[in-house]
């Protein structure tokens, strides 16, 4: 084995592999901010550059693009509260309210380490654990699946402080939403009102850019020069600071960065359940849960390593056994078999090498991504504290040409119009917008899995299903956790008075 490490490091140490490396790189922090993009337009759009070129340098620019990806998508969520893909939605949570008080440089700094750190463990799980993680990944089913889906749903508890039935009925609205266009099992058209752009439903990235970044630039509009949301001159906060605090929060760093390989591990799951789940945890596990949503750094730190350590944990399944852990190694595994490589057990005899080298690229591509972001990330701090007249009109137009790019289809633009003003008046009279996209995020998941575990074990699955219920009582406890501690809370309170 330690052949193949070293072997696989020297496939890299070529001029070419090293400017492919920088390129992707680069390339990926720019596609990643770009609201509605991210890793899986970027992996697309290099796809016609993997020919002709050394086998690892092609491997450095395609794995190097897609992530820088992580860290570029978090920097419009905690600066603007756009999501720059749907992976990086929980960023905005706690992001944004730290740069509206004035800690952008130090969200940044935090984000960009969690994300280094996370992604380090990511690697060193690829290089060692596969063996390990193949019977674990056969026990699993869709029952497993539908139960993590449905715990992903609990940490609407986290976002429904003001009002529960509020926050209920933006999450039954979010449900509502999803449904729109055709049944993912039985082919049947939902909710299309005879609209063929509907059948294909809501595009979920053009619902968030609206939700989240044109709600946003309405907001500013409205409220203008004097918007409490402006953090012009009060900036307090380094990039250092951040640095420390993904540093003093190790435990989280490492509970959410496991977390972020497990999820990685499971086939179809996706990164943006990983982001939602690292922060529903990071929340209920803090001893100061009330913080989160205000400004917490935790709620910044949890979604990062997880999201770096996904993408180790994401091509171990892609180069095992040639199942992909989401839609961006879905488009690595097109890459891969167009340049020959064949993924399967017989590529970790065969060619550990070359798994070694995929390693190596993940440490270096998150190592360069975290240099260049601490470096930048003072200046990119000062972006908030531009003249809405400046502001509302840079930040739309980006907007709407990434609801554009992501399907090619005005009607998109509208509906992230649409989507804006629904954004807009949900702030304004409390509802939360949070819960309407976790909703949205979860809900094919829980249908399709759903739909197969009844027809695989019948109507009483749960209790054929040893660890499915398991999980059940998990998601019990962990929702009870917040009504717990208001009940106490509220019983303190009376006692002090």
């Amino acid at each position: 084995m330690f052949d193949a490490i070293l072997a696989g490091l020297m496939a890299l140490a070529t001029p070419q592999a090293i400017l492919f490396m920088c390129i992707g790189v680069s390339y990926g922090l720019m596609v990643g901010i770009l609201p509605g993009l991210g890793g899986i337009v970027a992996l697309s759009l290099l796809l016609p550059f993997t020919y002709g070129h050394e086998l690892a340098a092609t491997l450095a620019l395609l794995l190097g693009a897609h992530i820088a990806t992580i860290w570029g998508g978090s920097v419009t969520s905690i600066l603007f509260k756009v999501p720059g893909a749907a992976k990086s939605l929980a960023l905005v949570f706690d992001g944004h309210p730290m740069a509206q008080n004035g800690e952008a440089s130090r969200a940044l700094g935090a984000s960009a380490m969690a994300a280094l750190l996370g992604g380090v463990m990511g690697a060193i799980f690829l290089a060692f654990s596969i063996p390990l993680v193949r019977p674990v990944m056969l026990a699993l089913g869709p029952s497993e699946y539908l139960m993590m889906a449905l715990w992903g749903l609990t940490i609407i508890a986290t976002f429904s402080d003001g009002s529960l039935l509020k926050g209920l009925i933006a999450t039954t609205l979010g449900l509502m939403l999803a449904y729109v266009g055709m049944d993912p099992v039985s082919g049947t058209p939902r909710f299309w009102f005879g609209s063929v752009y509907l059948l294909d439903g809501i595009s979920f990235p053009v619902a968030m850019i609206g939700l989240f970044a044109v709600a946003e630039m309405m907001k500013l509009f409205v409220k203008g020069a004097q918007t409490a949301d402006r953090v012009a001159g009060k900036e307090h906060s380094t990039v250092l600071e951040g640095v420390r605090d993904a540093f003093r929060h190790w435990w989280l760093v490492l509970r959410s960065s496991l977390l972020g390989l497990w999820i990685g591990v499971l086939p179809g799951v996706g990164a943006s359940v990983g982001g939602l789940a690292a922060y529903a945890q990071a929340a209920q596990m803090s001893k100061t849960p009330e913080r989160f949503g205000k400004g917490a750094v935790e709620g910044v730190i949890a979604p990062d390593a997880t999201l770096g350590a996904n993408e180790g944990g994401g091509l171990m399944p892609t180069l095992a056994f040639g199942i992909p852990g989401g839609e961006s190694m879905a488009i690595l595994l097109v890459a891969f078999l167009s340049m020959g490589i064949v993924p399967g057990p017989q590529m970790l005899i065969s060619e550990l090498d070359l798994v070694f080298a995929m390693v190596w690229i993940i440490v270096f591509a998150n190592l360069l991504t975290t240099l260049i972001g601490l470096a930048i990330s003072s200046k990119l701090a000062r972006l908030p504290s531009l003249s809405p007249n400046v502001l509302v009109p840079t930040v739309l137009s980006v907007c709407f040409l990434g609801a554009f790019a992501t399907r090619g289809l005005l009607e998109d633009v509208v509906v992230a119009a649409l989507f804006g003003t629904l954004g807009y008046f949900m702030d304004k009279y409390d509802y939360s917008r949070a819960n309407l996209v976790i909703a949205m995020v979860l809900a094919e998941m829980i249908e399709r899995n759903l739909h197969i575990s009844l027809g695989l074990y019948g109507n009483l699955f749960i209790l054929t299903r040893p660890i499915a219920l398991a999980m059940l009582l998990i998601i019990i406890v962990t929702t009870a956790l917040p009504f717990i501690r208001r009940a106490r809370g509220a019983t303190r309170a009376g006692a002090a008075s």
